[in-house]
């Protein structure tokens, strides 16, 4: 069997760290900044730090716009006279404890420099739960393709690379947003249950508990994974190791559940009421009172294929897919993991596609299919081998686009219908990375939250930021030390195999 073979094979350990020192590195080199979403969510943490209350109101900045009570943020909930974030509180909750401790140590080191504490609290627990959860995504895809398929180390490498710097998963792994812990988590929960099925885990009690937490932990970041939580409670219940497992999963979901539950009890009054029923009308696209209606074709093609969000656009890795998906169909044993990943990512595109708010906002691609980006990403693995050569060169332009976003920013206006274009590659021609100006917080210079809107106002800012700009500020050559790691850990690699 190849998994015995493999089993057999040179330990993997040192490939694994590489690789989390590799996404690690990237991924806390860069920082997105603020934004409505992001802004929410720290003032969430924020309140509940110093408040100990799920209530924003104490972080309430007012504006100038009658029609926005919140400068800092649309992205709102109005329940019985106090405001909430609209958001899923799960992401919060993580980054708890790194907000707390950027913000004591920030605290003692600018003293009187509230909006400086912020920032850097923001990015540290950027960093310490988005970016991990980003780099813990990269090394579960890694290990499946070395474990369970049986990929020599480079094509795995290769894949890997695609997946974490190829897609949007490398802008959102540097952004304070759900969708990477999100899918991260439910990619987890999926591994785990691949174990479960094949009777490669050391200790299934635990691993199907595990998978459980992972699976649920996903809903309460992101509550669009249920789909991936009931498909991975299908998939272990087409088998008998799968079913002797499904207990344990669903008393894996049980904890996350509760919290949310509670959350949403001493927030909006009842336990299966949601941010999302009394969430700000003007940022929230209802028609007839709903979020949701049947998918449409025209937003199937705007999240694939149209320039505005489409995928093939910001990853053109994607189109891998068309040829891996029929190769993977026909290998006989992973049959029921295919179906699983065509299942998924059909699922989820549709059911964005029926989201009268599909675009997502402010964003270069299809930002809320993020959380499905790892499975969809598991149906080009095998065209990866069968043809290495043009899953190379896709790959090496995947990277070019998404390293250009990163280095601009994601949170691009809506209001621009040619993003990758008309705000990524002509701010590079002109120079300019890290454009997002939105604060995290006190905004008492802004006159109007609308004028965060026009691109052609922003100017030169740290809100956001990379590593580099220590020694280039708002300059292009910030992004060398970034490549010089790349080439040097290009080479750490190659010695490593030749060991």
């Amino acid at each position: 069997m190849a998994l015995a073979a493999h089993n057999a094979s040179t330990p993997l350990t040192r490939h694994y760290v590489l690789l989390a020192v590799l996404f690690f590195v990237t991924y806390a080199y860069f920082f997105q900044g603020g934004g409505w979403n992001q802004n929410g969510r720290i003032c969430l943490i924020r309140a509940i730090l110093h408040h100990r209350t799920f209530s924003i109101d104490p972080y309430r900045e007012d504006a100038h716009d009658p029609y926005f009570p919140f400068v800092n943020t649309g992205d709102w909930s109005y329940y019985n006279g106090r405001y909430y974030s609209n958001k899923s509180p799960g992401l919060s909750f993580l980054a708890l404890f790194p907000y707390a401790a950027a913000e004591y140590v920030s605290g003692h080191l600018f003293p009187d420099d509230e909006p400086r504490q912020v920032l850097i609290s923001t990015y540290i627990s950027t960093v310490c739960t988005v970016g991990l959860c980003g780099v813990m995504l990269c090394l579960t895809l890694f290990h499946l393709l070395t474990l369970f398929f049986s990929f020599h180390v480079y094509p795995a490498l290769i894949a890997t690379l695609a997946c974490g710097l190829g897609t949007l998963l490398f802008s959102y792994s540097t952004t304070f947003y759900s969708h990477v812990p999100a899918a991260a988590f439910s990619f987890l929960s999926f591994a785990a249950a691949m174990h479960l099925r094949h009777g490669s885990a050391r200790n299934p009690r635990l691993a199907a508990g595990g998978a459980g937490v992972a699976a649920s932990l996903a809903v309460l970041i992101e509550p669009s994974t249920i789909l991936m939580l009931a498909a991975v409670a299908v998939y272990l219940g087409t088998c008998a190791s799968g079913r002797r497992a499904l207990p344990l999963f669903i008393l894996g979901c049980i904890p996350a559940g509760l919290l949310q539950c509670w959350y949403n009890t001493v927030c909006f009054g009842s336990p299966l009421s949601s941010s999302y029923d009394y969430a700000n009308d003007m940022v929230m696209v209802r028609i007839n009172g709903k979020l949701f209606g049947w998918p449409r074709l025209e937003n199937i093609l705007g999240l694939l294929v149209l320039p505005y969000r489409g995928l093939l656009v910001s990853s053109p890795v994607y189109l891998m897919a068309l040829p891996g998906v029929i190769l993977l169909l026909k290998q006989r044993r992973w049959q029921a993991e295919a179906i699983v990943l065509t299942g998924i990512s059909m699922l989820f595109l549709l059911y964005i596609a029926g989201f009268y708010a599909w675009h997502g906002g402010s964003s270069v691609g299809p930002r809320y299919l993020v959380p499905a980006f790892p499975f969809m990403f598991m149906l080009t693995v095998f065209a990866a081998q069968r043809f290495p050569k043009t899953f190379f060169i896709v790959t090496a332009v995947s990277v070019g686009i998404n390293l250009a976003i990163t280095i601009v920013g994601n949170e691009i206006p809506a209001e621009i219908r040619h993003p990758l274009t008309d705000a990524i590659l002509k701010s590079l021609r002109e120079g300019k990375v890290s454009i997002n100006p939105v604060p995290l917080s006190h905004f008492h210079m802004r006159q109007s939250i609308d004028t965060l809107k026009d691109i052609t106002r922003w100017t030169d800012n740290f809100n956001s930021f990379n590593l580099g700009e220590i020694l280039f500020p708002h300059h292009i050559a910030s992004i060398v030390p970034l490549l010089l790691m790349w080439m040097v850990w290009g080479w750490i690699w190659k010695m490593s195999l030749r060991r």
